[in-house]
């Protein structure tokens, strides 16, 4: 008898609830949305409705395919006749992928206000970055571009066109490559030589980590010859009819990355050998330019990715907690899971809805004081610090909660995801670079601004006395010279300096879900379906 009933055991009743669910089915998300959006929510939610249907049936059994091993993306530099091309090798789904989601033109000016960044969200939670990331940084590309539109060279104007609105109905990916080997998160360290040449410039020398290298385009900074200005720029993968030749603009692909996650994203390091580039903004102020336009807009992805990553998990450990019989009874059913499944559920609330506020805020502030910009910047880099740092923690909690079965990557998509997120502490700068930039800031801005002044405008929800006390505590912590040469009183003072800032954050995480935290992130009647 025991013997029949492991035969017949089956987890098909998991997975048709898991797998019916649309990704919209979320009664606290859609409440969030609605106080994020306003007036045009109905209009949206229209929308979104068949975007998240494919999203949530076929685009997801394609993700699952794309990250299998077998599948990630390769590299073959010639052709059979001994002609470089350097061509990246990837799946049928994952070509696919990108034809049908750029194809969805997120970044048109026929979209609906918030409709791109909603839908955004939306495809971070099937955990595929060689779709997010790029999507990330086509964002960034065009922001740049329409700073500078008037003042670019029409080639530019027709490569912003090709990303918002396509061309002969094809988008173009867009890709950043920043990281030089001597440099790595420091953008000024730049080596990498641009010479001007017309209304062009020519890229000359090495980048040593290139996400997306199968883009169209990417933006690029280097250093302007014989100066000490580090510029950004916009470079063509292929001039104008080569692409379909396979003659690239005058740069190899050495070689692809192994990288612990976004394994499906080809990520490779380049020689430039005069590739065309075009110059966007002033020479000089190519990393004000890169930093504020380009990896503010990553920074802010990263968020919307931690908050995404876990309301999938939180939504798929609930369901198999209540599927699952262990012992007498299903998983939440013991005190010890249930517990975990409640913080698991509360961390995804709390990081969506702080991913949509902030974003608002950055929507909003066009006509911002000083004082605002300042508070919406530092919010922006805590947001990355803090959701990347709990999405890692919290991933690795929802893989507990599948027992043996949440290490097997074909059972659950929550592997991935953790991998993932790993890699998204590091994008855009690691923990303790950004938290080093926000001291650089507070030091800088105390000058001009009271501090009390700043932590108000960052923290609404704390009181006056509150926010006189967290204000002495980070003056104290300033004189401490937290990026002067490390001794024990400043290495004892960096690590009070990351604690004090995760727990106001924190605060200001759960005061953001305070109105949504009696919603669901399952509909109702769901567990019924066991």
């Amino acid at each position: 008898m025991l013997k029949a009933e492991i035969k017949d055991y089956s987890f098909g009743e998991f997975l048709e609830v898991r797998d019916g669910l649309n990704d919209l089915d979320n009664p606290f998300l859609q409440e969030v949305l609605k106080a994020t959006i306003g007036d045009e929510w109905q209009a949206l939610q229209e929308r979104l409705a068949p975007f998240t249907e494919k999203l949530s049936t076929k685009w997801r059994k394609w993700s699952a395919e794309i990250a299998r091993p077998e599948n990630h993306p390769k590299l073959r530099h010639y052709d059979a006749y001994n002609q470089r091309i350097d061509r990246i090798i990837r799946p049928l789904e994952a070509v696919q992928l990108t034809e049908e989601v750029f194809g969805e033109a997120l970044f048109s000016e026929k979209q609906l206000m918030f409709e791109g960044i909603v839908k955004r969200y939306f495809l971070h939670g099937n955990g595929e970055a060689g779709i997010t990331c790029p999507l990330a940084c086509t964002d960034g590309l065009i922001a740049l571009i329409e700073a500078h539109y008037e003042e670019v060279p029409e080639e530019v104007k027709r490569i912003y066109r090709h990303a918002t609105e396509g061309i002969n109905g094809e988008f173009a990916v867009g890709a950043q490559f920043m990281s030089e080997i001597q440099g790595g998160s420091n953008i000024p360290a730049n080596v990498l030589k641009a010479v001007p040449s017309g209304n062009h410039y020519k890229l000359f020398g090495n980048k040593f980590f290139c996400s997306a290298v199968h883009a169209d385009y990417s933006v690029v900074t280097a250093r302007v010859e014989n100066t000490s200005n580090v510029a950004v720029f916009i470079v063509p993968s292929w001039l104008p009819g080569n692409k379909e030749k396979e003659i690239r603009n005058d740069f190899r692909i050495n070689r692809l990355k192994w990288k612990l996650g976004t394994c499906e994203l080809p990520s490779g390091e380049i020689d430039y050998d005069g590739a065309v580039a075009y110059r966007i903004g002033d020479e000089d102020r190519g990393v004000a330019l890169a930093v504020s336009i380009v990896l503010t807009r990553s920074r802010l992805d990263i968020g919307f990715a931690s908050a995404a990553f876990l309301m999938r998990a939180a939504r798929e450990a609930k369901l198999y907690a209540r599927f699952r019989q262990v012992f007498d009874r299903t998983i939440d059913g013991f005190p010890m899971a249930a517990a975990q499944l409640d913080d698991l559920e509360e961390a995804a609330k709390r990081m969506a809805a702080t991913s949509y506020k902030i974003y608002k805020r950055f929507t909003e502030q066009e006509h911002s004081t000083p004082l605002e910009k300042l508070a919406l910047r530092e919010l922006i880099l805590l947001q990355k610090i803090f959701s990347a740092k709990e999405a890692v923690e919290k991933l690795r909690l929802a893989i507990s909660i599948f027992g043996g079965h949440g290490a097997i990557e074909e059972f659950s998509s929550i592997p991935r995801l953790f991998r993932d997120s790993m890699v998204n502490e590091l994008w855009e700068g690691p923990r303790n670079v950004l938290l080093s930039q926000i001291y650089r800031d507070l030091i800088k801005a105390q000058n001009e601004l009271p501090l009390a002044s700043i932590l108000a405008e960052m923290f609404p929800h704390l009181t006056d006395m509150e926010v006189e006390s967290y204000a002495n505590k980070v003056k104290i912590l300033l004189k401490d010279g937290l990026v002067s040469v490390p001794n024990e009183m400043n290495k004892k003072a960096a690590r009070q300096w990351e604690i004090l800032w995760e727990e106001l954050f924190t605060s200001y995480q759960e005061a953001l879900l305070t109105p949504f935290e009696g919603y669901s992130i399952l509909p109702d009647g769901v567990y019924d379906r066991f």
